[in-house]
């Protein structure tokens, strides 16, 4: 019989070999409408508590697209307020603003500053 500290050891071996196994597994993840021709789900099912201690409520809130590559404008032609809060980036020399009010609507978008790749949240 094998002891203690051997079954332990034999266990992790045989855990770190399966780790390694399945991290070399390439299997291409595919979205089921892939398969059928749909589209994906636009929301997404959970729950959430409105306060501490409340009831738990199932809720439905819709996903939306991350933006991608936004078109930019310079500066004279944006259709922003004096008083519009903006969300700056500067990389070579060159500056770009994302209205905190079109963040609000995505939370991140997928962007470029120049040949730099960002993704400014909010």
């Amino acid at each position: 019989m094998l002891s203690k500290s051997r079954a332990y050891l034999t266990l992790l071996c045989i855990g770190l070999l399966l780790s390694f196994y399945a991290c070399q597994t390439n299997r291409p993840l595919k979205d089921s409408s892939e398969e059928d021709g749909t589209e994906p789900p636009r929301t997404v099912k959970g729950t959430m508590q409105a306060r501490p201690g409340g009831p738990m409520e199932l809720v439905e809130v819709g996903v939306h697209e991350v933006p991608v590559n936004p078109p930019l404008v310079e500066a004279e032609q944006a259709s922003l307020r004096n008083d519009d809060l903006v969300l700056g980036i500067v990389t070579d020399g060159e500056a770009v603003a994302y209205p905190i009010r079109y963040l609000a609507m995505y939370e991140i978008i997928d962007s470029k500053v120049g040949k730099l790749p960002v993704a400014p949240t909010w």
